[in-house]
């Protein structure tokens, strides 16, 4: 278990996510390297990489340990393998405010430990999961003025083993977001 830094009674910014595996950062490096370097266009640094599960937002220490509980409650037997596919543009490729790697789930991981997740923080009272389907995706890039990105190529494919879970506290900075794991879980991939 990772500790829990903090006061008591304060409230916390918190989210649900699958890491990066490591061996993945020099592939989403060179993804990066085919993006433009356009104003405004911000790389996510090798600590801000991950596939969010749940944004849980601004909570108090009782819903941050309820949080915890869940992540720590995942079987380990969830993980497995998944793929990343391409560029994708969030919420259009017109006006991307978000520029991602999207991820081919075909055996169901990443929708399996969304739905564990979001039901168990649904029970504990701390978050209602949004109508928006779930997708999992990347992010590498964010844009501080919609638009238009064009990449010099496609980002080519990659296999994702998803091997654990955490939840994160992010704290907002001025040079961008500074995430703390809180929890982690080790997954296996499953039978």
């Amino acid at each position: 278990m990772i500790g829990v830094g903090g006061p008591s009674g304060s409230s916390q910014r918190l989210f649900v996510a699958v890491p990066l595996p490591a061996e993945l950062l020099e592939f989403v490096r060179a993804c990066q390297g085919l993006l433009p370097g356009q104003p405004g266009l911000r790389l996510m640094n090798a600590e801000q990489l991950h596939v969010t599960l749940a944004f849980i937002g601004e909570v108090d220490e009782r819903k941050a340990d309820a949080a915890r509980s869940v992540v720590r409650s995942i079987p380990a037997a969830l993980g497995g393998e998944t793929t990343i596919e391409r560029f994708l543009f969030i919420p259009s490729a017109k006006k991307a405010r978000v520029v991602a790697l999207a991820i081919s789930d075909a055996q169901g991981v990443f929708d399996r430990l969304f739905h564990l997740v979001m039901s168990g923080l649904e029970a504990a009272d701390v978050m209602r999961r949004e109508k928006r389907p779930f997708r999992p995706h990347l992010t590498v890039a964010r844009l501080r003025n919609p638009g238009r990105v064009q990449p010099r190529s496609e980002s080519g494919t990659a296999p994702f083993a998803v091997e654990s879970v955490c939840l994160y506290r992010s704290e907002l900075r001025r040079e961008g977001a500074v995430y703390t794991a809180l929890e982690k879980t080790a997954l296996t991939p499953g039978v």
